[in-house]
Parts: C-alpha cells; sequence; structure tokens
C-alpha cells in the first residue's frame, strides 16, 4: 500500500505527546536514549510507539536486536510530525501572546490634537517599541463618533479634549490624562502679536475666527464657554478640516484662531502665539474606554500611559447632564 500524506488532524486518538515521542525515537533511533530524555522508562515509551503505529496502521520503524531504524512511511511521518508540532507550538504561543496583550489590535479614535500632547505621543511610542506585533490604529474622530465607537465596540479607546467632565454611557470609564493652557494664534503681523503678554479673551472681541469642526461638545464647547465668560460670542468666519491647513489659514492672515497649548508644537512660519489669561482658557484631555469589556491590547496600553496621568485641579464647571 503507497503510503502517502497523513492528515494527522483528523486521527481520532492521537495526542501531541505521541508525536513528541515519535520525533524523539526518530530523532535518536534509540528506545533507551529517547525515553530517557523524555523523562520516561523505556517500556512505556515503546507501548506509546506500537500504539500509535496501530492508529495509522503502518510501520513507522524497523526494530532488530542491534538498531532501530525508520521505514518509508516513517520518514515521511517524521516530516508530518514535526510540521505538526511546530504549528501546535506556534498556536500556543500566539495565544499566550494574545492573551497578555502581546498580539492583536487596538483602536483609538483621537482629537485634532492628541499627537501633539507629549503624554499621548510619548506613550504610542512607548507602546509601539514594547508591542511591536500589535496593530496600532489612530483615527481622528469627533467625541459622539468616539464614543459610539467604543459602546459598538469598533474603538478600543477614545482620546478627547473637554474643559468639563465627560458624559458617557454605563460602562465606559474616563480618565484625565493632562490639562492645557489655551492659546490664541494670529499672523505675525496682526495688531495683537506686538507682544508675547497673556492676553485677555476680550480682546479677541470681534476678531474674525478660522476653526476646526470640532464636535459641539469637547473643545468647541470650551471654545464657547471661554468667550461667555466675557460675554462674547466667537466671530466663526472659515471652517478648516485639516489642522495644517488652519494654521495655514491663520499664517495667510484670514483670521485667529483659538487651540490647545500643545499644538504650539507644530512650527509654522509668520505664526505668533499668546496665552489667553483666566481660569475659563483651560482645555484637559481625557482618555476613556470601555471597562466592562476591554481587549488585552487596551489593558497593556492603559499600563503604559496611565502611570503619566497628572493629578488635575477641578475646574468650576457643571458637569454635564
Amino acid at each position: 500500500m503507497e503510503f502517502g500524506r497523513i492528515d494527522i488532524y483528523k486521527i481520532s486518538i492521537m495526542e501531541l505527546r505521541h508525536l513528541r515521542y515519535f520525533v524523539r525515537v526518530a530523532t535518536e533511533l534509540h528506545f533507551g536514549r529517547a525515553a530517557l530524555q523524555l523523562g520516561i522508562s523505556q517500556p512505556p515509551l515503546s507501548q506509546q510507539i506500537r500504539m500509535l503505529e496501530t492508529e495509522l496502521g503502518v510501520q513507522l520503524f524497523a526494530r532488530s536486536s542491534r538498531r532501530v531504524r525508520l521505514t518509508v512511511a516513517g520518514r515521511l511521518f517524521l516530516d508530518e510530525a514535526k510540521a505538526t508540532l511546530d504549528r501546535a507550538e506556534h498556536a500556543i504561543t500566539v495565544t499566550r501572546r494574545a492573551a497578555l496583550g502581546e498580539l492583536g489590535e487596538l483602536s483609538i479614535g483621537l482629537s485634532a490634537s492628541a499627537l501633539f500632547t507629549p503624554i499621548f505621543a510619548d506613550a504610542v511610542t512607548a507602546y509601539r517599541r514594547r508591542y511591536p506585533d500589535v496593530h496600532l490604529d489612530l483615527t481622528e474622530r469627533p467625541l459622539s463618533a468616539q464614543r459610539e465607537g467604543v459602546v459598538a465596540g469598533t474603538l478600543d479607546i477614545g482620546v478627547v479634549r473637554s474643559g468639563r467632565r465627560l458624559a458617557l454611557p454605563p460602562g465606559l470609564v474616563a480618565t484625565a490624562l493632562t490639562m492645557d493652557r489655551m492659546y490664541v494664534a494670529m499672523p505675525a503681523g496682526h495688531q495683537l502679536a506686538a507682544t508675547d503678554a497673556v492676553i485677555d479673551i476680550a480682546e479677541l472681541a470681534d476678531e474674525p475666527m478660522v476653526h476646526y469642526p470640532y464636535d459641539r461638545e469637547g473643545f468647541q464647547e470650551d471654545l464657547y464657554r471661554l468667550f461667555g465668560s466675557v460675554g462674547l460670542r466667537p466671530r466663526l468666519v472659515q471652517e478648516a478640516h485639516e489642522m495644517s491647513t488652519l494654521l495655514g489659514l491663520v499664517s495667510a492672515g484670514l483670521g485667529i484662531t483659538v487651540l490647545p497649548g500643545s499644538l504650539r508644537r507644530l512650527h509654522v512660519a509668520n505664526l505668533h502665539y499668546r496665552e489667553i489669561a483666566g481660569d475659563s482658557a483651560l482645555s484637559r484631555m481625557w482618555l476613556f474606554h470601555n471597562a466592562a469589556s476591554p481587549r488585552p491590547t487596551t489593558q497593556t496600553f492603559l499600563d503604559v500611559i496611565l502611570p503619566h496621568a497628572k493629578p488635575l485641579p477641578e475646574i468650576a464647571i457643571p458637569d454635564a447632564a
């Protein structure tokens, strides 16, 4: 009978230990040495090999009083057995690493300024270095879309800006990461750019503003709160959908803009920044996730970033209803 490729996944009672026993005997070609290396006695090893041969219906070894050698079938089966053991070991390793958060995927929704905020940018760098086999997906989304994504499980983590504590559904947990002062960015030739002094928000009355399409929650709410603290509303004249475009429009003289101080790390020619005065000119960055069913990769990212979160003073803003 011709001995072809054996599909060992279809063999009902064969166990991985039988394959390990076989491979060791086939490598040593000596039952005594193989038994010693496997940590068992020789008679049970010989019995297990015979059970394997019975299950397969073929003779794997030709035995004599002087030597043991592989049959043709045994040589073919040796390659299959080694490949199967390698696949099994790989499967075990992958499963264990996935459970530890060392493999898999991590999907994070971001506010526009997140990657320019040191605590988050440094955490991403450290995470990529520590867990290079995790596929990291970073997508800019407004707060509402991040919240829906985390609830639905299409996002693992949300990172947003909001002066007030986030309004989140049950099961979602938010942690404040850091807090920035707000700055006004203006063209270098603007009349308010003659000094670096802290500026009062009232000085920005009637100034045309280029703005980012923020969600009604989060930073846009902070912006309206900031102007509302002195009885004003921002005069929004143009929307830019990319942060680089926004700063380019400001640099070109189409208006001013208000942004978190971390975005000053974006170096754009002809821009001048002034810090905005007052307790209302504060912007918090939050991280939130689903505590009820986090992926292992979510937990490993939290372990990287949360030790660096800074205790933040409360801002005198009522929590969202």
